[in-house]
C-alpha cells in the first residue's frame, strides 16, 4: 500500500512543480522530498516525474496517482467528519484564512463568537488573500477561507471546494474634494488626467482601477502604489490622486473622500471550505456563525 505521506508529496509537487517549493511547504529539506518521492516511484514501479527546464511535471501515471490522492484524501476527512458528528461538543482545533479587510467585519468577530459558545474549540486566524487562501483550503492548511471574487472577473473552484455567498461589497471612488462636482457631472471619464493611487502590480484589487477606467474609456495613469487601503485613502486625503477600494475598507475618517460606487464594480465576499468537511461540527458553526455576523452586511447590500 502506498504511503500517504508521499501521495500528499507528489500532490504538491504537481502544484508547485519544484523540489525546493514542495520542500518550504513542509518544512523539510529539498533532499528529503527527493528521497521520499524516489521511494514512491520504486513503490508504484515507473517513473512519476519528468524534467521540464527547471520544473517537473508529472507523467500520466502520475497524474493518475495525484487524482486518486485527492480522492484519498477526501474520504479521510469525510470519515474524520463523520466521526466528529457523532460527539455532542464543538472541540479541536479550527483555522480560518481571512483577506485583510474582512478580520475587522468578518473573522474577528466569528472567532470571538465561536470562543465564547465552544470553550473546547480553539480558532486561529491566518491573512491570507484569496489567490493563496484557496489553495490552502484545497492543501487542507486551513480549514476555511474568507474569500472574494470581482464581478468583472470569473473565478473556478479546484474539484472537491464549495463557496457560499456572504454578502456584495460594492467599490467606490475616493478623490479630494476638487474632483467632486466634476465626477458627479461628468462621469469617471472626467479623471482621465488625473493622479491614480493603486495597490502594488500583482495585487488583485489593481484590476478594479483597470477595469473601471477600461469601461470609461481611458487608461489609469497610475503615480502611486500603497499594500494598504488605509494608506491609499490617507493618500487621496493629502491631494495625491484618486483610487478606487472595496467600501468595507473605508474607514469613519474618510467617508468623506466616497464620491460614488463604481458601474457594475462588486466585490463578492464568501466562505469556500472543503466539501467533504462539512459535516464537521467545528466547520459547520463557523459557516453559521460566518452567516449570522454577515447578515447586516448582507442586507445593507
Amino acid at each position: 500500500m502506498y504511503d500517504i505521506r508521499r501521495l500528499i508529496l507528489l500532490r504538491d509537487l504537481a502544484e508547485h512543480t519544484t523540489m525546493t517549493a514542495v520542500s518550504e511547504l513542509h518544512g523539510i529539506t529539498t533532499s528529503a522530498v527527493s528521497q521520499q518521492l524516489r521511494i514512491l516511484e520504486d513503490e508504484v514501479g515507473v517513473v512519476l516525474t519528468r524534467r521540464e527546464g527547471r520544473v517537473l511535471r508529472l507523467t500520466q501515471t502520475g497524474r493518475v496517482l495525484v487524482d486518486h490522492t485527492s480522492r484519498i484524501l477526501a474520504a479521510l476527512e469525510e470519515a474524520e467528519s463523520a466521526v466528529s458528528a457523532t460527539l455532542e461538543a464543538v472541540t479541536g482545533v479550527l483555522t480560518v484564512a481571512t483577506f485583510r479587510t474582512a478580520q475587522m467585519r468578518l473573522a474577528l468577530p466569528v472567532t470571538v463568537r465561536l470562543r465564547a459558545e465552544h470553550p473546547g474549540l480553539r480558532v486561529r486566524l491566518v491573512d491570507l488573500r484569496p489567490v493563496d487562501s484557496v489553495p490552502a483550503v484545497r492543501q487542507q492548511d486551513v480549514d476555511l477561507a474568507i474569500t472574494y471574487s470581482y464581478s468583472f472577473r470569473s473565478r473556478d473552484l479546484p474539484l472537491g471546494l464549495a463557496s457560499e455567498y456572504l454578502f456584495s461589497d460594492p467599490l467606490v471612488l475616493l478623490a479630494p474634494p476638487e474632483w467632486r462636482e466634476r465626477v458627479r457631472e461628468h462621469g469617471l471619464g472626467s479623471l482621465r488626467d488625473a493622479d491614480w493611487i493603486t495597490a502594488p502590480d500583482g495585487e488583485p484589487s489593481v484590476a478594479s482601477v483597470h477595469f473601471a477606467c477600461r469601461e470609461a474609456g481611458f487608461a489609469p495613469r497610475i503615480e502611486h502604489r500603497s499594500g494598504s487601503f488605509e494608506s491609499m485613502a490617507e493618500m487621496v486625503e493629502h491631494g495625491l490622486g484618486v483610487t478606487i477600494v472595496p467600501e468595507i475598507s473605508v474607514t469613519d475618517r474618510h467617508t468623506g473622500l466616497v464620491v460614488c460606487s463604481i458601474d457594475n464594480g462588486i466585490r463578492h465576499v464568501g466562505v469556500t471550505y472543503r466539501q467533504a468537511s462539512l459535516e464537521r461540527p467545528a466547520v459547520a458553526a463557523a459557516i453559521r456563525a460566518l452567516r449570522s455576523i454577515a447578515q447586516p452586511l448582507r442586507l445593507a447590500s
